[in-house]
């Protein structure tokens, strides 16, 4: 593995949207719509924003998986970042779909294949 750079965002997404298009978890958060697949890669592109702002973004040497990880101790309140959680408000799950997450200090980290 290897760190990711912005120009590999597009193929983190694809991967990302693949591996989780038919996952419970996303689908529950993810109106089922005509736009559902446009809202997983809304969501995938809000992951890899968050983990290229407060974390790292890795991906494999053959461009098959990722793995974004999410450094709670780095994340805090900005522009970009109020920005991002706007869109995936609006573009992706919903007003009625956001739940809180309790903040126990632990570090998220997300791996796809």
């Amino acid at each position: 593995m290897r760190q990711a750079n912005c120009k590999e965002k597009n193929l983190i997404i694809d991967i990302h949207t693949q591996s989780f298009e038919s996952n419970k978890s996303v689908n529950y958060i993810i109106p089922q719509d005509k736009k559902r697949i446009k809202r997983i890669r809304t969501l995938m592109d809000y992951s890899f924003e968050v983990c290229s702002l407060f974390g790292e973004v890795f991906i494999s040497d053959d461009n098959k998986a990722c793995a974004l990880i999410v450094y709670p101790e780095k994340k805090n309140t900005t522009l970009k970042s109020i920005i991002l959680d706007a869109k995936l408000i609006t573009q992706c799950v919903g007003f009625k779909n956001i739940k809180g997450r309790p903040m126990d200090g632990t570090c998220p980290c997300w791996i796809y294949e």
